[in-house]
């Protein structure tokens, strides 16, 4: 057999031999089987005696985006370490919340809305055999923005940001994307209980994610906030 023939079935040979001998490719682990998701009462959780004033609000929804699971989100860190807060913003409108954040000339905010027929829920997730804790918004946004170059104005009944460098956004119930990490099942695993547009705030620790819900419970008394027996 001439040479040339020879060495292309060496080669193959070679080839096939390293194909064989080669590891098995990376499998992802699965992610989390969901074993159970029960509502859970807030009443009478909401009912708080202490006031919660803007800035406290705004500190708390910040800490929870910084230490929940599953989020990928980078403004939360942003805004508590380079940013300092300035004060709240007062509208005529009290179904919204902002607070401003300042780094010399560069602006960020913490914007809350709680729309008309607002609802609030909890439950409880069981993953294997692990507990976890949400609270699912209805007609409810949360929206952090970072890098502006001015201060967002009220205006004709809304937030007006700046026109020529408005920053960046993260905000919740966007219907085309998601602050949460890819193959969490977040916020899927809610099933029917969670829909397009809804804000869900997710957590390991039930106590810290029960006060948030009476503080914003709180601060916007005209949210529903379901019986359950």
């Amino acid at each position: 057999m001439p040479l040339r023939p020879l060495l292309r079935v060496a080669l193959l040979a070679a080839a096939l031999l390293a194909g064989c001998a080669a590891p098995p490719p990376a499998v992802s682990p699965p992610p989390p089987a969901t074993e159970a998701v029960t509502p859970l009462p807030l009443r009478p959780l909401v009912m708080v005696t202490e006031a919660a004033p803007d800035p406290v609000l705004a500190e708390q929804l910040l800490s929870h985006y910084l230490h929940g699971p599953y989020y990928r989100m980078s403004l939360p860190l942003m805004l508590s370490q380079q940013y300092q807060p300035v004060h709240a913003e007062h509208s005529a409108d009290t179904r919204r919340l902002m607070l401003l954040y300042r780094q010399g000339d560069v602006w960020g905010s913490l914007a809350v809305t709680a729309g008309r027929g607002s609802i609030l829920n909890a439950f409880r997730i069981e993953r294997n055999g692990t507990a976890e804790y949400a609270l699912v918004l209805k007609r409810f946004r949360i929206c952090l923005n970072a890098g502006a170059d001015g201060a967002p104005q009220w205006h004709h009944g809304r937030w007006e940001f700046s026109s020529t460098r408005p920053g960046r956004f993260e905000c919740s119930g966007r219907t085309n994307g998601s602050l949460f990490q890819p193959g969490s099942q977040i916020p899927g695993v809610l099933g029917p209980y969670a829909e397009d547009g809804d804000t869900v705030l997710y957590s390991r620790d039930w106590d810290t994610l029960g006060h948030l819900a009476s503080l914003l419970a709180h601060r916007f008394p005209h949210m529903n906030v379901p019986h359950i027996e």
